[in-house]
């Protein structure tokens, strides 16, 4: 990329980030204090995080007031519950989007939300968690690993991550340092199970080389955190580069893009191009389609950003074309066209919903991550990080790449 390019894009990023924190502040509810999803929604402890996240990112939290910073942090803590997870007072089993998703999932995904975003605003931590199961202990954690189903390890991640992210702001805020080898622990078990053919995470069972992919990255940000180097990196991007679709993204099926799916890719990619220069050009050329891509993903009418905006119609496929190319008619197949997409973007629950196509605020936080990730090349060669602010505590939006290159450095010294 020439110098003229990477000036116009740095330039055009930095107007998207600022509309995007105008975006995320038109989405605050003064009457609770607290932050909604979309702009027809209400505002709820998950969308509440998505937004001080973000805001946290883009350097944005300077643009609050005292008094809404007071209020935010006031809205959060109105959910803490006796065993210090947290609930949201709107929250109803009925409204849960997925099948696959239970109350368990919803109050520990919610939990360690709330707790990053007070630590983000500087709050006071929470009070510590009391466990019905505590995991505190080695084998306490492996027994817990080892109890889920592993069948879908995109999903079963998730938990995973929520404990480890438990652990370390246990650790940090409230200055238990002694988990640390719990932390560990956890971290041996998940090296036992990294296929080396693909450098993704692999259980028992087979599954889809995205789902691996997905799994893999809610498990880096531990890695960074503890020093501890990656392993089987060049297998890493030789996976990530292969679920690259045509259009730029790493989304399944016909939608050009998904939310989680465009960040898990790029984050991983990130991550794994410090530790390695292996296919160093390969992951520069992915980078910037993935970077061209998501910018489509942007409405500057309000500033945010959507899940997705346009699907692929493909006629090629289905029964009518195996018919005409049966009866030696395959000219007759019109070519793959793109279309409006249309349906309803979820993150699983009722009021963290909105139109495909329409901004929210997840979506936004994580499609400006994404967007920095593409570029990291840039800004580490040029030393500047003054526009965003990573995650301090291990979790969605943390990349220390200091970290990643000393345990790389330390590794090789080890190994000499």
């Amino acid at each position: 990329m020439s110098n003229s390019s990477t000036i116009l894009d740095s330039t055009k990023l930095s107007t998207i980030t600022e509309k995007a924190i105008a975006f995320w502040l038109s989405l605050w509810d003064e009457t609770t204090g607290g932050f909604r999803f979309a702009s027809h929604q209400p505002a709820t402890l998950m969308a509440t995080a998505y937004c001080v996240l973000g805001l946290e990112f883009t350097n944005g939290l300077s643009q609050l007031s005292d008094r809404q910073k007071e209020a935010i942090i006031s809205f959060i803590m109105a959910g803490v519950q006796p065993d210090g997870s947290f609930r949201d007072r709107l929250f109803r089993p009925e409204d849960i989007l997925s099948k696959q998703h239970d109350l368990a999932y919803f109050q520990e995904e919610t939990t360690t939300m709330c707790q990053q975003a007070l630590d983000a605003l500087a709050a006071p931590p929470p009070p510590p968690r009391d466990w019905d199961s505590d995991w505190r202990t080695a084998k306490g954690i492996i027994s817990y690993f080892e109890s889920l189903s592993w069948q879908n390890p995109w999903l079963d991640s998730n938990p995973v991550m929520f404990v480890l992210s438990q652990l370390c702001h246990d650790v940090d805020r409230h200055q238990q340092p002694e988990i640390l080898k719990i932390v560990d622990v956890a971290l041996d078990w998940l090296d036992a199970h990294q296929s080396p053919e693909t450098g993704l995470w692999q259980g028992e069972h087979e599954v889809s080389l995205t789902n691996a992919m997905a799994a893999t990255f809610h498990f880096t940000f531990y890695y960074g955190y503890r020093r501890r180097p990656l392993q089987y990196v060049e297998r890493i991007i030789d996976s990530c580069l292969s679920l690259q679709q045509p259009h730029g993204l790493f989304s399944n099926g016909n939608a050009i893009g998904q939310t989680c799916l465009d960040y898990d890719a790029l984050d991983l990619l990130a991550k794994a191009a410090i530790a390695t220069d292996y296919s160093y050009d390969d992951v520069e050329e992915a980078m910037m389609r993935a970077y061209g891509a998501l910018l489509k993903l942007y409405n500057p009418t309000d500033g945010g950003f959507a899940d997705c905006k346009e699907r692929l119609s493909d006629p090629t496929k289905g029964r009518k074309a195996k018919l005409l190319r049966k009866l030696g008619l395959s000219r007759f197949i019109p070519p793959p066209t793109l279309i409006p997409a249309t349906g309803t973007y979820n993150v699983c629950w009722r009021l963290l919903s909105c139109k495909t196509a329409k901004s929210n605020a997840f979506s936004t936080w994580f499609r400006l991550l994404a967007l920095c990730l593409a570029t990291h090349k840039q800004w580490l060669n040029a030393n500047s990080t003054e526009t965003f602010t990573f995650r301090r505590l291990p979790f969605l939006g943390y990349h220390d790449h200091l970290a990643i290159k000393s345990s790389v450095r330390s590794s090789t010294i080890e190994a000499a």
